[in-house]
């Protein structure tokens, strides 16, 4: 669920009364046509300036932080289980999180120590139409939590498959918050 707090429902008020005064403005005008469009317009104009400005605000006020995380294969359903805790560290409420897992295959060898600085996750095969080229990156988004309330920590676990053909697998978690 997305929480607005009083900082969300002043933004939505303030461009409200914009619109308003926009529409007053605009009635001015005798042309039918030109009115209805200067009124469509002000809508436009309002509604881009509230998506943008809420998702923004949102950003700002809704903080949370990845405090551990941690992967571990499970080899009876070929998953791999990521279990962590999020803590929200923001003054407001956070209706869910999402958490982005991204699993790399080390393509430069399992136990070598140098580095490819390039190293294609598709060969041109696949381009051609190639059905046994595979994916070097897999990358998957989960609702990790829900109703976070501000200075608390919740755990979650979230299982994904496996891709068997990775030899030595790196994993990155990211959240996402609103």
């Amino acid at each position: 669920m997305l929480y607005m707090t009083f900082l969300h429902w002043t933004l939505v008020a303030v461009f409200t009364l914009v619109f308003i005064l926009l529409v007053i403005l605009s009635s001015r005008e005798q042309n039918k046509k030109t009115l209805l469009s200067m009124i469509f317009s002000s809508f436009l104009l309002v509604s881009v300036g509230i998506g943008f400005s809420l998702f923004a605000l949102d950003k700002y006020t809704k903080k949370a932080k990845l405090i551990s995380s941690s992967q571990k294969r499970d080899y009876r359903k070929e998953s791999v289980i990521v279990k962590g805790k999020i803590k929200n560290v923001g003054k407001f409420k956070i209706g869910y999180c999402n958490a982005e897992i991204r699993i790399s295959n080390d393509t430069s060898g399992y136990g070598n120590r140098k580095k490819a600085y390039f190293t294609p996750s598709k060969s041109l095969g696949s381009l051609f139409g190639s059905k046994d080229v595979k994916s070097n990156i897999i990358t998957e988004e989960y609702r990790a939590i829900e109703d976070l309330d501000p200075k608390k920590t919740k755990s979650f676990k979230i299982s994904m498959p496996y891709p068997s053909h990775f030899v030595n697998p790196k994993y990155k978690v990211k959240i996402f918050c609103h």
